[in-house]
């Protein structure tokens, strides 16, 4: 059996997290940054870390390094979400963010 060896979120993270992504959603346009998909909803899929999260943890809250990108969970035409394509195919979201 696999261990982690890191401890889950702490309720007081998760807290500070969902502030953050609630003011993010208070103050941007509810548009995807790379493509522009409208984005209906504040699912924690469509926040993304320009700087990842495990290489940049001082950056975790700041703002700055927060986007808002589509997901495959919230897109109604098939196509897979700019967030999800920065991990499995970087080029889907370099051809979207070209072409704004």
């Amino acid at each position: 059996m696999i261990q982690r060896t890191d401890s889950p979120p702490s309720p007081f993270h998760m807290s500070k997290i969902k502030d953050l992504y609630r003011e993010i959603w208070a103050e941007r346009a509810h548009v995807c940054a790379a493509c522009g998909y409208p984005l209906s909803r504040p699912v924690a899929h469509v926040f993304s870390h320009k700087k990842s999260k495990g290489a940049h943890p001082a950056l975790k809250f700041e703002k700055s390094n927060i986007e808002l990108l589509c997901s495959t969970i919230i897109r109604n035409d098939g196509e897979i979400g700019c967030h999800e394509s920065l991990h499995t195919n970087p080029r889907i979201i370099k051809r979207r963010r070209e072409k704004i």
